[in-house]
């Protein structure tokens, strides 16, 4: 399986203390966690992509960005880079949905990388991209679990 993480998946974790003290993303930290170590446990891939990569070096702040930037590095195992085809499907995905420029080229790596998902805590992306009929599903990191805890079961 190969997946993707749009870059405030990667940020989540180095929120601020006044943030990450919301019950809420504190689940999303650990789901994110848990998200990436399956997935290295598995073998699965995750695709690195340079939206990703450009959003990571915008980061104004020094340390979070290195901090981001090392959790990023650490996580991929593979990476898609842009062509003109990927070019063409952010404008037409753009063109369905209310999704904005970045998040429109994070769904069209990860469709062109062959990704099953695209893991955010952007729930805006999330609820627009469930409308669009997408051959990668965008999705939350606990949600993500969830659904495979229940795909593994039943395998079982």
């Amino acid at each position: 399986m190969k997946l993707c993480f749009d870059t405030c998946f990667y940020c989540r974790p180095f929120d601020n203390q006044k943030h990450r003290s919301q019950e809420s993303v504190e689940a999303e930290i650990i789901a994110i966690k848990g998200a990436v170590e399956l997935c290295k446990v598995l073998g699965f891939d995750i695709i690195g992509t340079p939206a990703v990569e450009r959003e990571i070096g915008m980061i104004r702040d020094d340390m979070k960005r290195q901090d981001v930037r090392d959790f990023y590095d650490w996580a991929i195992n593979d990476f898609v880079g842009f062509n003109d085809v990927i070019y063409a499907r952010a404008q037409e995905i753009r063109g369905m949905a209310n999704i904005k420029n970045r998040d429109s080229y994070h769904i069209a790596l990860a469709e062109a990388a062959g990704a099953a998902y695209l893991l955010t805590v952007d729930v805006r992306l999330i609820s627009a991209a469930s409308k669009l009929d997408l051959k990668t599903k965008v999705i939350n990191p606990i949600n993500f679990l969830q659904e495979f805890a229940e795909w593994a079961r039943l395998l079982m």
